[in-house]
């Protein structure tokens, strides 16, 4: 006996799922951009808040290297 499978195209609601999960991971990066940014934005003009944060400190840290 023998079992077939659906293919991934065939099936509308896994194409909308699969659609709906890609536009959720694209919002999640580009938040995730934003907040890398405003850290390395903010600690850049505040140099008081330097080393208050020891994982501010890294993302700014590792920003800084990937630009």
């Amino acid at each position: 006996m023998t079992m077939t499978q659906a293919s991934p195209v065939a099936d509308p609601t896994l194409a909308a799922t699969t659609s709906a999960s890609r536009r959720r991971e694209g919002a999640t990066r580009d938040l995730a951009v934003r907040h890398l940014q405003g850290v390395s934005s903010l600690l850049s003009t505040r140099d008081d808040l330097r080393g208050v944060h020891a994982f501010a400190d890294v993302v700014e840290e590792s920003v800084r290297w990937s630009a």
